[in-house]
This record gives structure tokens, C-alpha cells and sequence, in this order.
């Protein structure tokens, strides 16, 4: 047992967690950061390998989702869908492609327009100043659009777009559809003590140069400064343990290194892990008072999954194909086609539906796989098309509903002896009609820039590491888990500041809302321990 409680202890290192724990040890809280994973170290990372120079052709994985983690889940009665959950310190800022897209003021208020799931208990005008703050923070860039789908936001200088985009944005302006210079934490100029992007093409997979925003790179560096911060990696969250008020007192943890089991004590406790995992530790938090889990009262923990429904369209654009190749990598997609559907009356679906575009290496030959023939013939035919390729991955809106949910299985425990997380998830058939007319319109977006050999996804599939809900907040204790400051309803030193947190998601990216969510939330305890009610 920890020897003098913390005043807040935060489970998850991830952008909330990270977010929220600098934030707080900033406003002079002692604050205790719990991290399932190890913090990572850069053998970890082989930024710029060849697949050849690896065994076996790919790049070991381990490093963050060790195979404990790959066995501690169970998809049942589920559509084409899958959970990311890693392990290292940073959580999932530390791979991510960092597209940061604000949330519009329809897509609080889902119930009002569309008659569809329910509306947020904020407003993004609540929001916005948050909004700005995570911008001046991590860095992003991007450019003034004036879109109302779109908020704007405080931008560094934007990525310049590729000869490849150019074309396709071309086509795009014939059909009345926007394409703009993407919003990424990524650096275009130096910033915060940080290097801008070498255009080296790696994002996905990690940057040793520092040009992307990262918790290790941003936040703990500065949580640390304050002298308020202690980083507790390598424990993986059992249990959130309860007083006879019924307040949180304790997370019981297990050390992955040694196997010991020890309890973490702490004033207020803030639950950061990811949807799944948040559920699940929610889940696996019974007592007698909590017997269905903790701040489970409403029966809505692990209920209320979603995602976004995803889709790739490619194809080779004749006006570069057969041309000199030349180095394509830059910060993978440079461009965005923002939803352009809200006001169609005639679309038959509830939602929208984006697209990120070129964000698949342009060195792989994804054609290959599909071109007739062998020998010479072959060879040239690929090599003339690569120079063309043109990739745009669709994510929509997929309805929040109650029938979609994560539990968790007492009778499978996973290599710590914590009972594994259950999903069940399928896609409506607003989801589906929402798919096909997102790939569709991408097949007519590239016949219009004059494509060849465009491939289509055969099928939807989900969640692109972007899945919400689970502990979602409302106004009414019976059917949220949580209030608008993200504090659960049953258990008032009890905060949820992840993803989990969403009352209904759009097709954009969430990242960014839920950084500026756990800034929200920080502001909120800051103010309630100052009043006396924390």
C-alpha cells in the first residue's frame, strides 16, 4: 500500500490520461500516474527499417502489445471489428497518425438534428475554449477553413499538398466537395522545444524525431517539472476498491515484473485506460455495494459501444502513372475531405463520413497483388502504375446503441488472474447504408480524377483504434454513467476521462475532443476540491 494517499491517481497513460495528469500536477495536485506497460526505450522503435530487415519479414510488435494483451479479449456474435489496446507508457499518442479534428456543434446535438441516439449534455461552444487550449498545447496544424462541419482552430503553418492530391482535390472541386490541408499534431515549424517533421513517412509507427505529439514527448516532461508527479509504470489496474461510504479509496494493481499485488491510495481517482479497458476495470470493481461494478448503477457500463465503420478505396491516377518516381512518404496524409453530406436530405442515413487519404505507404506495390500475369511484362506494368497511387480510407458514423456492449468473463482471467473483456458488436443498418454510400462516393471521387484499377474494400469493418462510449455522460443518472465534467454519478471522487466518456461519436477522429475533455475535467476537480466537495 502506497504510504501517504495521493491526492489524485490516474489510471492510463494514453493522451487522457497524460493530458489530465499534467494538467493537474500544474494546478499543484500530487498526482499518481498507474500505466499498465513499460515505458519505452528507442531500441523499441525502428523508425526507418526495411521489412527485410526484420525475422520474418514485419516488424515485431511485442514492444507494445504483448501477447498477455492479444489473449485478454473475446469478440462474440461481432462484425468485422477490432479493439486496439496497447501497453507502454504514452499509450496509443505514441503510434498514432495525429489527425485533430474539432467536433461541430451537430455532433453534440445528434437527438435535436437527426432524431437519431441522444444529445450530448454539452455544447461544443462549452468546449471550444478547451479546444483551443489542447491546439496551443500539442501543436497542430492545419489551416482556416470556415467550414461549420469543421471548426476551425489554432493552427500552425499547414502540410503542403502532393502532386497526387492536387489532382484529386481538382476533381473534387468539380463535384462540390471540399478538400483541405489536414489538422495532425504534427509540427511544420519548430515548437514547444520541439523539431518540426522530416516527412520521413513513419508516423503510424512512431517518430524518434519528436515532430509528433506524444505524452512522453509533451506532457510528463512537464509534470514532472512541477515536482507533483510520480509515473507508477508496469502495474496493471485489478480493481478500484471502495470505503464503507462507498467512495473510491484504493486501485489494487499487480507489478507485471514481480507479480505482486499492491494498492495505490488516493483522494480521487480518474479511470483513463481506453473504452474497453475502462469498462473492464469498472466491471471487474464489484462489492457489496457495487455488486454489478463500480458506478454501474444504471447498468450502462460497457454498453453504448461504437466505433467508426471503415473502408479503403485505392486506385492509379493516370496523370502520374508511368511518370519518374519520386519520394512520396512525407507526414502520410497531407489532405482531408471533411463531411460533406450533412445537409442532404435525400441521403437515407443518419450521420456523416470523412476521408483520410494517402496515409498507406506509398513504397509498398498494393497493386501487385492484383495485376494478371508474371515475368518481365508483370514487373513493368507494376512499376508503371506505382507511381499513381491514390489511397482514401472512409470513417463514418456508426449509431451509438444500447445492444452493442463490452462485459467481462469471471471464468477466462487473463495472465494476471483479471477477468478478459467480452465484446459484442454488430453494425445497424444505418451503419451499412452509411458504408455504401461512403465507398461509393470514393469510387466516383476517383473515376473523376481519372483512375485506373481501383479497388474497393469488400466489405465494413471497424473501429480504426477509434471506439467510444461504455461510461457515456448525460444529465440523467439512469441512463449515463457519468456527468458533464466526466465524474461518475454514483461515486463522486470517481472520473472517467477517455473515450469511454462519449455520448454519441461523428466520423471524426476523437483524440482531440478527448484531450480537451480531460483538460475540462481537470478545471472541474481543481474547482470542486477548492469548494470542498472532493
Amino acid at each position: 500500500m502506497s504510504a501517504e494517499p495521493f491526492d489524485v491517481c490516474v489510471i492510463g497513460s494514453g493522451p487522457a490520461g497524460g493530458v489530465l495528469s499534467k494538467e493537474l500536477a500544474e494546478r499543484g495536485a500530487k498526482v499518481a500516474l498507474v500505466e499498465a506497460g513499460r515505458q519505452m526505450s528507442p531500441e523499441d522503435f525502428h523508425f526507418h527499417s526495411w521489412p527485410y530487415d526484420f525475422p520474418k519479414r514485419h516488424k515485431p510488435p511485442e514492444a507494445f502489445y504483448p501477447p498477455e494483451v492479444k489473449s485478454a479479449i473475446r469478440y462474440e456474435d461481432c462484425d468485422d471489428i477490432a479493439v486496439d489496446r496497447i501497453r507502454a507508457v504514452g499509450g496509443r499518442s505514441i503510434h498514432w497518425n495525429a489527425a485533430c479534428f474539432r467536433f461541430a456543434q451537430r455532433d453534440f446535438r445528434e437527438r435535436s438534428m437527426e432524431g437519431v441516439e441522444e444529445d450530448w449534455p454539452i455544447s461544443y461552444q462549452e468546449l471550444a475554449p478547451y479546444y483551443s487550449h489542447v491546439e496551443r498545447m500539442i501543436g497542430v496544424c492545419g489551416s482556416r477553413e470556415n467550414l461549420d462541419i469543421l471548426p476551425d482552430g489554432e493552427f500552425l503553418p499547414p502540410i503542403k499538398f502532393r502532386c497526387s492530391e492536387e489532382i484529386v482535390k481538382r476533381a473534387c472541386g468539380k463535384m462540390g466537395i471540399p478538400m483541405i490541408p489536414t489538422r495532425k499534431a504534427v509540427l511544420t515549424v519548430p515548437y514547444d522545444g520541439r523539431p518540426p517533421c522530416h516527412y520521413c513517412g513513419h508516423c503510424m509507427e512512431g517518430c524518434d524525431a519528436g515532430a509528433i505529439f506524444t505524452v512522453p514527448n509533451s506532457m510528463l516532461p512537464k509534470a514532472q517539472r512541477t515536482g507533483n508527479f510520480t509515473l507508477l509504470p508496469n502495474r496493471v489496474a485489478r480493481e478500484i476498491l471502495t470505503d464503507s461510504e462507498g467512495r473510491a479509496r484504493a486501485v489494487s494493481v499487480i507489478d507485471t515484473t514481480t507479480r505482486r499485488e499492491e494498492e495505490i491510495r488516493a483522494r480521487v481517482f480518474a479511470v483513463a485506460c481506453a473504452t474497453i479497458e475502462s469498462a473492464r476495470l469498472l466491471l471487474n470493481s464489484r462489492s457489496p455495494r457495487f455488486p454489478n461494478g463500480l458506478a454501474n448503477s444504471s447498468g450502462l457500463v460497457g454498453r453504448y459501444l461504437t466505433g467508426h465503420i471503415t473502408g479503403g478505396v485505392a486506385g492509379y491516377l493516370d496523370e502520374l502513372a508511368g511518370s519518374k518516381p519520386v519520394n512520396n512518404d512525407g507526414a502520410t496524409d497531407h489532405s482531408y475531405i471533411p463531411r460533406f453530406n450533412a445537409n442532404d436530405k435525400k441521403r437515407g442515413f443518419a450521420g456523416g463520413y470523412q476521408y483520410q487519404v494517402q496515409f498507406s505507404s506509398s513504397m509498398f506495390p498494393h497493386q501487385a497483388q492484383m495485376l494478371r500475369g508474371f515475368g518481365k511484362s508483370f514487373k513493368e506494368r507494376v512499376r508503371y502504375l506505382q507511381p499513381g497511387f491514390f489511397m482514401m480510407g472512409g470513417f463514418g458514423k456508426a449509431l451509438a446503441r444500447r445492444e452493442n456492449y463490452a462485459t467481462v468473463d469471471p471464468s477466462h482471467p487473463d495472465a494476471y488472474g483479471i477477468p478478459i473483456s467480452v465484446v459484442h458488436f454488430r453494425f445497424s443498418e444505418n451503419d451499412l447504408a452509411l458504408w455504401r454510400d461512403m465507398t461509393e462516393k470514393a469510387r466516383e471521387i476517383l473515376h473523376a480524377a481519372k483512375a485506373e484499377l481501383i479497388t474497393v474494400d469488400s466489405g465494413p469493418s471497424g473501429f480504426a483504434s477509434h471506439e467510444t462510449g461504455t461510461a457515456r455522460m448525460g444529465n440523467d443518472p439512469r441512463s449515463s454513467v457519468l456527468n458533464a465534467h466526466c465524474q461518475a454519478h454514483d461515486v463522486k471522487n470517481l472520473f472517467v476521462v477517455d473515450g469511454s466518456c462519449f455520448t454519441t461519436f461523428p466520423e471524426k477522429n476523437p483524440t482531440l475532443t478527448i484531450m480537451a475533455l480531460a483538460v475540462r475535467a481537470a478545471e472541474y476537480m481543481a474547482g470542486e476540491v477548492k469548494k470542498g466537495n472532493l
